[in-house]
């Protein structure tokens, strides 16, 4: 009976409120699985298919009215429970604030979970107004979280007119209801909230100061009386140590600008301000010091805590603090006579500083205040000699003199080789160990175990019989989840994502051999399929999933490397083949042994399996160069297949490549490109015509300014405008020669070689190595970018050249998978830069890392500038060359690189500043005749690395460069002193 009339008053649209009224809650109670057919039938969509020019287009309408929806959202808000009305109505909690349901349902009936789900929800609907209404009825204890949501917003008021909304500061509200000065407002000062930003979007017609809104409420709440202004002083110092973020805790000290605390105020606040010297965030601990700088020369300055806490300051990285510091602890030592020798042992801590003006500046108070007699002072001061500017030295000479000088202990790092026995990779044989393997090769732990799958999961394959296979349902399970999940998981890359869909077509495999054994995963699967076919949203998706790995997409063309792989090893699981792809690591990162690449290529010989020629070349690619520890002449006699055989005696120095006629240049390309001998890439070039430019990734580049334009949204005019902004791009200025026909190459080739040739087109893995850049991401996925680094190892300047078009036209990383793809391939790079000769694109992509705006990556480039100069494997000239050009285009402030060179690159060792001497004298000679913004900092190094090296050589580009600078009022003095 009370289901039909309910149906019927939904329907017929009629008055729902009595109906609801006379319903016991034994009643609600048994109409509840009624009205949940009935609320899914309400709110039910159909798929309306309708033509355009465009073509077909599909929407969702409704099939019942609005007014239908509203009277079954009523029904059950005061039938169901609390968890059922949050399972069906996403927005209950702003119904449940709305002025209708306010009206009309809470006088009568207020569910018991009123106040906990607005809580929790906290509706959008809400305003603090609202809710302190709500509480004067005594429907809401509002929570802290709601406070702090509500609160900023209570200050503005919204209103209508001619269909525009305006809006209206009025902080009259805060003073309507007690709760809101007497606690409310202190939530701010305790807890995480939105205040240091609330405004920065609105535009008020009463007020014009800003977006420092709150702020000046605050003010003028103290200076009315309102709020206790000790009190309001005393919170705002102590936000620094509830754990908020820089922003917030910055505003909280703007705030405190603002209350421009008098003298006495910071004499009696010196306990507070001293507990917020331990925040992270510069600012705040800045304008601490400045106030402590004030006080510093009063009898009632607590000096000795200062001192106590003056390390930590003394090692920070924020040279503003640092040096206010120092000259905190100068004014402590001329007020506080008693101070002056533990003035002086904490100014030397500041001596290890990288930068001169700071060392300077601590030497000075140790030459004031500070006696050569004490031993304590002078065993200090020696600890960091070895460390020390010119300058300080100079000011410290006094102090320095007892202690003879003793040359810096190089910093060793022991020599890499591509292949020895600490970087061997494990091998799994048994069937368990292999189970093992496979379980844990989707989870990117490894940067090479996609590639040791490849070759694991064949092998695995023929171990498997009736009572084993049951053992690999948990695998199976876990990569279908993978391959059917549309959710964007930041650990993996899309490679881990295509190894789901090699093994669920294994599954499939096994499934038609085992069929009993695996059931239950078959029951598994089917289950999850339907469960998605049923889906609204994934219904339309899943299929292509589940499609074989042959037919599966790729994000981009490079991705058809692995997929050819994954081809070619799946093809191998169905011959029941337990051939290795020639291509998989034997040594970490990528690199393969020789003698196991012969002895693999021997095997297919024998067995008739044709080889794979994206496989041979990325093995070809991996092995190292004139790394093998013993000869391999013998072993290649295992070789059947004479180009092979010749193109390996060719990889190891056993065969000249210009005495030979070759004719298939495809099996011989990695190797030329691999060993980088000019004569012999220029014999290959020669022979088949072909100019190898994008194989080398050899284009010629520059830095400049180019125009942009963009749209911006004028308030005054109501609506968006065209701006130009200029960039400081760096480009390509030939990288659309690679999309060129046979008859450009020719064209390209008659200056080279004299004569018309046709042009031979060389089937390789760099014809696949490209990749897009759209507007907020790159194309390759992080953690895929690494993998496709170590395809050729000795010859990645192809691959990082595409990587410098889309994603380093500028310094600044405008995306997130940007920067991660540089940090990934800063760390590949790393391990994989043996030698010194790789071509100009990798080491403009090592320049970019020093410049770039990432500091993880910045300290990555550097320390493979480090660890090459440790091993004598880079070419600091031609690396600061690079760096100069850049420069010369501006590509990046000169702080950045010169705070880099101070803190990671300086002093590393007295061989690295040789090095540092070289790349820098090759930098300056290549830099704009126009002195740039930071240059001063530059020359300062250069300068003090010029006298650690005396007998070094300016090079003559620089000192014209030099000398053209002189007329630089600001470096005049500096370059003096380097070239004198």
């Amino acid at each position: 009976m009370l289901e039909k009339e309910l149906e019927e008053i939904i329907l017929k649209e009629k008055n729902i409120i009595p109906f609801l009224k006379k319903l016991s809650a034994k009643d609600k109670r048994e109409l509840v699985p009624f009205m949940k057919k009935l609320k899914e039938k309400v709110f039910e969509q159909i798929t309306v298919e309708e033509k355009s020019k465009w073509g077909l287009s599909y929407t969702s309408k409704p099939t019942h009215t609005e007014k239908q929806r509203e009277l079954m959202h009523k029904a059950c808000y005061v039938c169901f429970n609390k968890t059922d009305v949050k399972r069906e109505f996403f927005n209950v909690s702003d119904l449940s604030v709305s002025d209708d349901y306010l009206e009309n349902i809470i006088p009568w009936y207020t569910p018991k979970w009123y106040g906990d789900l607005i809580n929790e929800n906290i509706p959008w609907a809400l305003t603090y107004t609202k809710a302190m209404r709500l509480f004067k009825d005594g429907l809401l204890e509002p929570s802290h979280e709601l406070i702090l949501n509500k609160l900023p917003d209570a200050i503005i008021e919204y209103e209508w007119k001619d269909k525009k909304r305006f809006s209206f500061y009025k902080p009259e509200i805060l003073s309507k209801h007690k709760e809101t000065l007497d606690e409310h407002i202190w939530f701010l000062f305790e807890e995480e909230s939105s205040i240091n930003n609330y405004y920065s979007y609105l535009h008020l017609e009463n007020y014009k100061e800003g977006n420092d809104i709150w702020i000046d409420t605050i003010c003028n709440l103290v200076h009315e009386g309102k709020l206790n202004r000790k009190k309001v002083l005393k919170a705002t110092i102590y936000s620094s140590t509830k754990g908020f973020n820089k922003t917030l805790s910055g505003w909280f000290f703007d705030l405190l600008v603002k209350l421009n605390p008098t003298q006495t105020e910071i004499v009696s606040l010196q306990n507070e301000l001293f507990a917020a010297l331990n925040s992270p965030h510069s600012k705040v601990v800045n304008t601490v010091l400045k106030y402590f700088k004030t006080i510093s020369n009063l009898k009632k300055f607590q000096f000795k805590t200062f001192i106590e806490n003056s390390s930590i300051l003394l090692n920070s990285e924020t040279k503003s603090v640092v040096n206010s510091t120092l000259m905190i602890l100068d004014k402590i030592a001329k007020t506080f006579r008693s101070s002056k020798l533990s003035v002086c042992k904490k100014a030397a801590e500041a001596l290890i500083n990288v930068d001169e003006k700071i060392q300077l500046r601590a030497s000075k108070i140790i030459e004031k205040y500070g006696e050569t007699k004490k031993t304590e002072l002078l065993d200090e001061i020696n600890l960091y000699a070895e460390n020390l500017f010119y300058s300080s030295k100079e000011v410290l000479k006094e102090y320095l003199t007892h202690k003879e000088e003793v040359e810096a202990p190089d910093y060793m790092i022991e020599e890499s080789k591509a292949i020895s026995e600490e970087n061997k990779l494990k091998t799994y044989e048994t069937f368990d160990e292999l189970i093992f393997f496979v379980s844990q090769s989707l989870d990117n732990n490894e940067v090479y175990h996609i590639d040791l799958l490849l070759s694991y999961l064949p092998k695995l394959s023929v171990l498997l019989n009736k009572d084993n296979v049951a053992k690999l349902e948990s695998i199976f399970k876990r990569a279908f989840d993978l391959s059917m999940n549309f959710d964007l998981n930041s650990q993996i890359g899309h490679l881990e994502s295509e190894a789901a869909f090699y093994i669920n077509d294994f599954a499939e495999i096994l499934m038609k051999k085992f069929p009993a054994e695996l059931g239950s995963f078959r029951k598994t699967k089917d289950k999850k399929v339907k469960k998605l076919k049923e889906d609204r949203y994934y219904s339309s998706h899943y299929k292509q999933n589940l499609k074989e790995i042959e037919k599966q997409p790729i994000p981009d063309y490079i991705y058809q490397i692995h997929h050819s792989l994954f081809i070619k090893s799946k093809a191998l699981i169905k011959k029941s083949s337990t051939l290795e792809l020639l291509s998989t690591p034997t040594h970490n990162p990528c690199w393969i042994d020789p003698k196991v690449l012969i002895d693999r290529i021997s095997l297919y010989e024998k067995s008739g399996e044709e080889m794979n020629l994206i496989d041979f070349q990325v093995a070809l690619g991996r092995l190292p160069m004139n790394n093998q520890s013993e000869d391999v002449s013998a072993s290649l006699e295992k070789i059947k297949d004479r180009d092979i055989k010749k193109v390996l005696q060719y990889h190891f120095d056993m065969l000249d490549i210009r005495g030979e006629k070759i004719s298939r240049p495809e099996m011989w390309l990695q190797s030329v490109l691999g060993k980088n001998k000019e004569s012999e890439i220029l014999f290959f070039q020669e022979y088949f015509a072909n100019p190898l430019q994008k194989e080398q990734g050899l284009y010629s580049w520059d830095c400049k300014m180019e125009d942009h334009i963009y749209k911006e949204y004028n308030y005054a005019l109501g609506k968006d405008v065209q701006k130009k902004m200029v960039r400081k791009e760096l480009r390509y200025k030939d990288f659309n020669l690679q999309k060129a026909g046979p008859d450009s190459l020719i064209s390209g080739l008659k200056g080279i070689f004299g004569k018309k040739k046709k042009a031979t087109k060389i089937d390789s893995i760099y014809n696949y190595m490209y990749f897009n850049k759209q507007k907020y991401y790159t194309t390759i996925r992080p953690n895929d970018e690494i993998k496709f680094l170590y395809l050729s190892p000795n010859n990645p300047s192809m691959f990082l050249s595409h990587v410098i078009h889309n994603n380093l036209k500028e310094s600044t990383f405008f995306d997130e998978s940007s920067k991660k793809n540089m940090v990934n391939l800063l760390k590949g790079l790393h391990e994989i830069w043996t030698r010194p000769d790789f071509k100009e694109s990798t080491y403009l992509f090592l320049a970019t890392g020093l410049l770039c705006s990432d500091r993880v990556s910045r300290e990555l480039a550097a320390e493979i500038w480090i660890k090459t100069n440790s091993e004598g494997n880079i070419n600091n000239a031609f690396l600061g060359q690079i760096l100069g050009k850049l420069e010369n285009g501006e590509y990046a402030p000169l702080k950045r690189y010169t705070d880099l060179l101070t803190a990671n690159l300086f002093n590393v060792s007295t061989k690295h500043n040789e090095h540092l001497f070289t790349l820098l004298d090759n930098m300056i000679g290549n830099m704009n005749n126009t002195p740039i913004r930071g240059l001063k900092k530059l020359l300062e190094i250069f300068l003090e690395l010029k006298r650690s090296f005396p007998r070094s050589e300016i090079s003559g580009l620089s000192l014209e460069k030099l000398s053209v600078w002189q007329e630089a009022k600001t470096i005049k003095s500096v370059i003096n002193k380097i070239i004198q």
